[in-house]
C-alpha cells in the first residue's frame, strides 16, 4: 500500500521556523520539479517510479493552501514519463510538461487538465529529438515551452515553442551555434513580449545567454553575457523590473555559486554579484512587491538545505537567509503571501529513498 503523508510540522531552521511542510511518497522513489499558485491552493508536478512498466510516471500533486493534499493523479504513457514543469491559466487549466524517454529518444509531451486533475487533451510535440524541458509560461491566451533538443545539427539547441488552448503548435524555435545551448527560463513581459534565459557554449566557455521575442515567435534580440577568461554563467531564471531584468545565475569554475545580473531593456549589463559560497547554485526568482526573492540551493561542510536572498529593484542584496533542511533538495518555489514562499523538491527518506517534499517558509 502506498503511504501518503501530509501534516503540518515544525522543522529546525537556520534563523527561521517553517509554517507547514508535506510530503507525498511510499515504498517506491518520488520527486517534485516545480510548483504554480492555484486559487485553492497550489499544484505540483514531478515523478514517481514504479515496478514494473511504464516504470516513471508524471506525478501531480494539488495542496490547498495550508499545504494539505487536495487530490494527487499520475499521466504517463507506456514510455517513462517525467513532468519537469507546470503552467496554469487565469481559469485552472493547468499545462502539465514532461520529458517522454523511450529507447534512446525523448520527446515532449503536454497535458491539458482542469482544476480537478481530469485529462482534457495530451499531445506530443517537436520536430527534433531528445527533448528536455525546462519551464512554461501562460502568455497571450497561449503555453511557451523553453528547454533544449537535439537539432539536425547534432547538438543541443536551446528550444523555444508555443502551443494553445486547444494543443495547437503555433510556433517552434531553435537556438545556439556548433555547441550547446539550452533555455532555462521564460517569462511575458509587461510588452507581453517573452524573455527567455539560459546558457550558450562558445569556443568551450559556457556564456550567459538571454534573448526577447515578440508573441509570434520573432527575436527583438539576443545577447551572450560573460568572458572567456572568467566564470561560466548558466541563466537559470529571469525577472522583469521597472528598467530591465534581473537573471539569477549559476556561476561555475571548479565549483559552483550564486550570481546576479541586472540587465537593462536592451540586455546590455549594468550589474553583477556574486553571493557567498555556501549558495553553489541559483535556482529560481520570485517578485514579492517591489522587491525579488531569489532561491537557491545551499551546501556547506556539514550542513544542507536552501536559501533565499531578497534583492531590491536594481539588482542590489537586501537579506540572506539559510534554512537548514536534511537531505532536501529543492528545485523551484513560488510565492504564497507577502514574505511566505513555497518551496518544493525531494528530500532522502532512509526507508524509502527520494520522497517529494513541500514546506511554506517566511522570509
Amino acid at each position: 500500500m502506498r503511504r501518503i503523508v501530509s501534516v503540518s510540522t515544525v522543522v529546525t531552521v537556520v534563523c527561521m521556523v517553517i509554517a507547514f511542510s508535506g510530503s507525498f511518497g511510499g515504498e517506491r522513489a518520488e520527486g517534485l520539479f516545480d510548483v504554480v499558485s492555484a486559487s485553492d491552493g497550489f499544484l505540483m508536478i514531478g515523478f514517481s517510479e514504479h515496478y514494473d512498466e511504464p516504470y516513471i510516471e508524471t506525478l501531480v500533486v494539488k495542496t490547498d493552501l495550508n499545504g494539505q493534499i487536495l487530490w494527487t493523479r499520475e499521466y504517463g504513457t507506456p514510455s517513462d514519463d517525467i513532468g519537469r514543469c507546470i503552467a496554469i491559466t487565469d481559469d485552472g487549466l493547468a499545462l502539465l510538461v514532461s520529458r517522454v524517454e523511450a529507447s534512446g529518444d525523448a520527446r515532449l509531451m503536454a497535458t491539458l487538465v482542469d482544476e480537478q486533475g481530469r485529462l482534457v487533451w495530451q499531445n506530443s510535440y517537436g520536430k527534433y529529438s531528445n527533448y528536455s524541458p525546462w519551464t512554461a509560461v501562460y502568455s497571450g491566451g497561449a503555453f511557451v515551452i523553453a528547454g533544449q533538443c537535439m537539432t539536425n545539427k547534432k547538438y543541443l539547441q536551446a528550444s523555444l515553442l508555443k502551443i494553445d488552448l486547444e494543443g495547437r503548435l503555433l510556433w517552434e524555435r531553435d537556438f545556439g551555434g556548433e555547441s550547446f545551448d539550452g533555455a532555462m527560463d521564460i517569462i511575458e513581459t509587461s510588452d507581453y513580449n517573452l524573455l527567455s534565459t539560459g546558457y550558450s557554449w562558445i569556443e568551450d566557455h559556457e556564456f550567459l545567454w538571454v534573448a526577447v521575442l515578440d508573441p509570434n515567435g520573432k527575436t527583438l534580440w539576443q545577447k551572450e553575457i560573460g568572458k572567456t577568461d572568467s566564470f561560466s554563467l548558466e541563466g537559470r531564471a529571469a525577472a522583469e523590473t521597472d528598467d530591465g531584468y534581473l537573471v539569477a545565475v549559476t556561476a561555475s569554475d571548479f565549483s559552483g555559486v550564486g550570481y546576479l545580473v541586472k540587465l537593462d531593456l536592451a540586455g546590455e549589463l549594468i550589474e553583477e554579484t556574486r553571493l557567498s559560497e555556501k549558495f553553489p547554485a541559483a535556482l529560481s526568482i520570485q517578485r514579492d512587491g517591489g522587491e525579488f526573492i531569489v532561491l537557491l540551493s545551499y551546501v556547506t561542510v556539514s550542513e544542507e538545505g536552501f536559501g533565499l536572498v531578497r534583492i531590491g529593484d536594481r539588482g542590489e542584496i537586501l537579506d540572506e537567509r539559510s534554512f537548514e533542511v536534511n537531505s532536501f533538495e529543492p528545485h523551484s518555489f513560488t510565492r504564497i503571501s507577502s514574505g511566505r514562499f513555497l518551496v518544493v523538491g525531494t528530500i532522502s527518506d532512509d526507508d524509502f529513498g527520494r520522497q517529494a517534499f513541500w514546506m511554506s517558509v517566511e522570509f
